[in-house]
């Protein structure tokens, strides 16, 4: 008889261990993951994958036109030529302020006139060259098909 309780004593201390204390806290969640630094950022999303700048990436003032470009560790390309390097909301398309994207497989995609996108602009500051802003776009292949969307924004230091 004694054995029996031990056993029941010793069932309930287990019981008793292996409850969880409401009063705890919920494990903490990790940071979202962050496409590079201040600065140099250079992000978005194409056709339901993301892009994250992690490779190369430069930004360069070429007298009238500004050159953002990047690319992943995978071998995906992003790059925007702005002629428009002012604060606001300007057209994305293929005369002015293009946007070419190429996959990992080297498929090219780029904005067109027939449907421009937009490029918005949100700082753009020559004394500290740093130029912020982002981009959504329905992007085209050259060679045919169905076009695909993008959207991404940018945080770059740039040369002049």
């Amino acid at each position: 008889m004694k054995h029996c309780y031990l056993l029941a004593i010793a069932a309930a201390c287990f019981t008793l261990a292996c409850q969880k204390d409401d009063d705890e806290p919920a494990p903490p969640t990790p940071p979202a993951a962050t496409c590079g630094v201040d600065g140099a950022r250079l992000q978005g999303a194409f056709d339901g994958t993301t892009f994250c700048a992690n490779a190369s990436l430069f930004a360069a003032d070429g007298g009238g036109v500004m050159t953002i470009s990047g690319m992943t560790q995978q071998g995906a390309t992003l790059t925007l030529e702005i002629e428009d390097v002012f604060v606001g909301t300007h057209p994305l398309n293929d005369t002015q302020n293009t946007l070419l994207f190429t996959t990992n497989m080297a498929i090219a995609y780029n904005s067109t006139d027939g449907d421009p996108g937009t490029l918005t602009i949100t700082t753009y500051d020559t004394v500290a060259r740093r130029i912020k802003g982002s981009f959504s776009a329905s992007l085209t292949n050259p060679l045919g098909g169905p076009s695909k969307p993008i959207t991404g924004s940018f945080d770059m230091f740039y040369v002049d």
